[in-house]
């Protein structure tokens, strides 16, 4: 933990008797954004990881739930809380091949993770059809076997895929798509835990630790898809 933030977890640290306790969090939904590998638990992701940062500068341990109707925190899909993840909606075509625009996706496959709010909108508005992988590096090597026309998923994560010299055949980026940004919180019936939960995603340490732990997943995710994409050419 960064100095930074440890000093500023020690002056917003919840009252004595309140700080020891553990708090329990579960997700709303199933989407995991920057899930690295088929196999990664709930407990072992960008969640956990960030939310392990949260209770540090809470000074409260936080253990993850998969019983949606427990739990003191709950995080993902929600129409308000403390946002920890902000993108726009984007898609990763092949650089010649691909198509050139959304509406290029009608009636072609295109590859999505499992439980991504993307999958329904993109078949709604433009008529494609959602191919579903159980992780974000899975989606984008499906795109590398030609079983999807582009990865749809969040801009945030595909620009830094498409710079990766290993994608140069796979790097282009479709146009900004006109819809509200895909924003996922946290929240809690506590209206004083909240409020500090806000306080310390809002600070710069706090945005800072944010920064650092989305930065890790995605590089993770880029990593898992380099080590499927070279499993994939020995074979």
């Amino acid at each position: 933990m960064k100095k930074g933030l440890l000093r500023f977890a020690l002056t917003l640290m919840l009252p004595v008797g309140i700080q020891a306790a553990t708090l329990e969090a579960v997700p709303v939904d199933a989407y995991r954004p920057l899930k690295a590998a088929e196999a990664e638990s709930l407990g072992e992701g960008f969640e956990a990881a960030w939310l392990a940062r949260l209770g540090e500068a809470l000074g409260s341990d936080i253990s993850l739930l998969d019983a949606p109707e427990k739990g003191q925190l709950r995080f993902g899909k929600l129409g308000s809380g403390a946002a920890y993840y902000s993108s726009e909606i984007g898609a990763l075509a092949a650089s010649k091949a691909g198509p050139a625009d959304w509406a290029g996706l009608a009636g072609k496959p295109f590859c999505v993770t499992t439980g991504s709010p993307h999958a329904e909108l993109i078949a709604a508005r433009f008529g494609g059809v959602a191919r579903i992988y159980s992780s974000a590096a899975q989606a984008l090597i499906g795109l590398k076997l030609g079983e999807c026309q582009a990865v749809v998923g969040e801009r945030v994560l595909l620009q830094q895929i498409a710079e990766l010299p290993e994608w140069r055949r796979y790097d282009r980026l479709l146009p900004a798509l006109e819809y509200p940004r895909l924003t996922l919180r946290v929240t809690t019936a506590d209206a004083a835990l909240q409020q500090r939960i806000e306080q310390i995603v809002a600070s710069p340490e706090g945005q800072d630790a944010l920064a650092e732990v989305t930065q890790h997943w995605i590089d993770e995710v880029a990593f898992q898809a380099y080590v499927l994409a070279d499993t994939l050419d020995c074979h």
